[in-house]
């Protein structure tokens, strides 16, 4: 019957994604009129560089600067957020 995907991202313990499975198997359960062993939850954690949202990833003010500069030629010292409002 009905099966679920949850991406999110790593770092959750073992009783969170317990408590993720058993209340996301309730609601479809009970919505969907079937029995709660009908209902398959697949739970993925996905690392921080693997996520992107609003364009970048979700890691981004994370990378090292080493990590930074071989990736985009970058000759900055640091890593991080790029400067606003204009081109550097």
């Amino acid at each position: 019957m009905p099966v679920i995907t949850v991406d999110w991202w790593q770092g959750n313990d073992r009783a969170r994604r317990a408590q993720l499975v058993k209340e996301v198997t309730d609601t479809v359960s009970r919505v969907a009129g079937c029995p709660a062993s009908a209902v398959t939850v697949l739970v993925r954690d996905v690392e921080r560089g693997y996520w992107g949202m609003g364009g970048e990833l979700a890691d981004a003010g994370d990378a090292r600067p080493s990590e930074d500069a071989q990736l985009s030629g970058d000759p900055r010292p640091s890593g991080g957020e790029p400067p606003r409002g204009g081109v550097s």
